[in-house]
């Protein structure tokens, strides 16, 4: 299996990134630096999680080439225009230190009926060689097609909550379909997911944890993953995940757990 996907840019993405959502800035170089001698080579990170200079710092620090490690981060969720967009990328690079390897709209909130033209200004600050790739997170169908309807490039990736009990299945196949990867945050879902007994089933014949095992289900779908952990012997095992597969038979028990809507544990972007 491939351990990176390819964006219509040609730049390759590390599929297996650690998420920094609720780590404190005050321990973020720590747990970021655990995660790359733990072998991750994709941080996640966003404007509003406050932590994007810890991120940066763990970097500086790992001693590994830049150019093998790539960082995402988020636009703040009420940027709009292209003034807010230049400076929230100052302020990104600014608290990094280094380049960002991807920058999202975190949030579409289509009631403000703004993305659109944040679009446009992260298209304007790839061109201008501000940014690398760009993309969207928590981004729909609806929204998806009416950024792709004014031409050009669609996002290199759609950030997305997606986990068993939450397939999210429609976007990743609207996604598949235009050449958008799919990056898929809480990755692990809630608690419930964890102790579901299907998937504490497949752990038990596959020898690995259930953490393991979703993770596992979620790269043999395609999909980018982000996992959080607080520790580090978490962060290692959930970086243990290329040296085993799940069988057809497996992933079918795994797929059939989806509860569509009422599996959502995050907020429904829609109602933003």
């Amino acid at each position: 299996m491939e351990s990176t996907v390819t964006v219509p840019g040609g730049r390759r993405i590390p599929r297996l990134g650690f998420g920094t959502y609720q780590i404190a800035p005050r321990d973020t170089e720590q747990r970021v630096g655990e995660a790359l001698r733990a072998g991750y080579r994709h941080i996640d990170t966003a404007r509003y999680y406050r932590n994007e200079k810890g991120v940066g710092a763990a970097v500086r620090a790992s001693g590994l080439v830049r150019d093998d490690i790539w960082i995402t981060s988020k636009l703040p969720i009420d940027a709009d225009g292209a003034d807010e967009v230049n400076r929230a990328v100052d302020a990104t690079v600014d608290a990094l230190g280094t380049h960002v390897d991807l920058y999202l709209i975190h949030w579409p909130r289509p009631r403000h009926g703004r993305y659109p033209r944040t679009w446009q200004a992260l298209r304007s600050a790839q061109a201008a060689g501000r940014l690398r790739e760009i993309g969207v997170s928590n981004f729909h169908q609806a929204q998806l097609d009416r950024i792709l309807a004014d031409g050009g490039p669609p996002p290199a990736v759609n950030q997305i909550e997606a986990h068993p009990h939450f397939a999210n299945n429609a976007v990743r196949r609207f996604c598949a379909e235009r050449g958008i990867a799919v990056a898929a945050w809480s990755p692990l879902g809630a608690g419930s997911v964890l102790r579901d007994p299907t998937i504490a089933a497949v752990a038990r014949e596959a020898g690995r944890s259930p953490a393991q095992v979703i993770l596992r289900w979620h790269l043999q779908r395609g999909d980018i993953v982000l996992p959080k952990a607080s520790t580090p012997q978490r962060i290692r095992q959930n970086a243990a995940v290329f040296d085993f597969a799940l069988d057809a038979r497996q992933m079918t028990r795994i797929d059939q757990l989806d509860r569509g809507e009422a599996g959502r544990t995050g907020p429904n972007p829609e109602r933003l």
